[in-house]
């Protein structure tokens, strides 16, 4: 199961790449993100590092990330495995999407439950919940488009 969502801003594709491809920020524009600890500052294939995640009003979870893809104003292609999916098989992934267009960029998000052995009925949930458009408080590509628009400024 795959939920996408996408949203418009009027950043660049650099400004968005900017905030996006620093490990560090994303406890800045992502609301589930409590914590991130990265060696580095800049995304890349193979980087690995920690985060603490807050989904809802559940605990909060370590989770272990990694970089799958990575092209720079383009696309980034997170793995989250760990805590709350101790299997090793068992990954969620997360891409973002740059598209250039006129007055801003385009951003897709996309999170890929496939290999998260999530049960059945969770996943029906999730997706009803997407399609629905519940959500409560701010998306990360909501924030995600905050930030990039603000470093533009």
């Amino acid at each position: 199961m795959v939920l996408r969502e996408r949203i418009q801003t009027d950043a660049t594709a650099e400004q968005v790449w900017a905030v996006l491809a620093d490990p560090g920020s994303m406890v800045r524009w992502n609301p589930h993100c409590e914590s991130c600890e990265a060696g580095e500052s800049t995304m890349r294939v193979g980087l690995r590092f920690k985060a603490t995640m807050r989904f809802g009003h559940g605990p909060e979870r370590q989770l272990d990330c990694q970089v799958i893809e990575c092209e720079p104003q383009r696309l980034l292609t997170l793995r989250f495995s760990g805590e709350v999916l101790p299997d090793p098989a068992e990954y969620v992934e997360e891409t973002y999407l740059l598209q250039s267009v006129e007055g801003g960029t385009k951003v897709l998000h996309e999170v890929d439950f496939s290999h998260s052995g999530l049960p059945w009925f969770l996943k029906a949930v999730l997706k009803v919940i997407d399609l629905v458009g519940h959500k409560g408080g701010q998306s990360p590509l909501e924030g995600l488009k905050e930030l990039a628009e603000e470093s533009g400024k």
